[in-house]
């Protein structure tokens, strides 16, 4: 008998119980190797850092916000939605309701 054949025949006298713990767990790889591809994907265009550069990167922003160098999130959204030809939510107030 060949692996997928006993696989199949040990499958056939497990209990509903056993059945839906093994569906579940097949679902957790499944969506683990979807977030491990999302990873890559976006490693592809953002490259890895340095913990000291991301330091430096959050002390510069600092500075920047303590001299007032910065831009307030719904001017920023604002741009994104005007840029990209995204709509607001009408159901959704504030700065996270895009």
């Amino acid at each position: 008998m060949s692996t997928l054949q006993n696989t199949i025949s040990m499958m056939k006298t497990l209990p509903d119980s056993d059945l839906l713990k093994i569906q579940d767990f097949i679902k957790k790889l499944s969506k683990r190797h979807e977030l491990e591809a999302a990873d890559e994907d976006v490693g592809r265009f953002l490259p890895p850092k340095l913990r000291e550069d991301i330091y430096k990167d959050l002390e510069l922003s600092r500075q920047q916000a303590a001299e007032g160098e910065y831009q307030e999130t719904s001017e920023f959204l604002a741009e994104l939605k005007a840029e990209y030809g995204i709509k607001s939510c009408p159901n959704q107030s504030g700065s996270a309701g895009f």
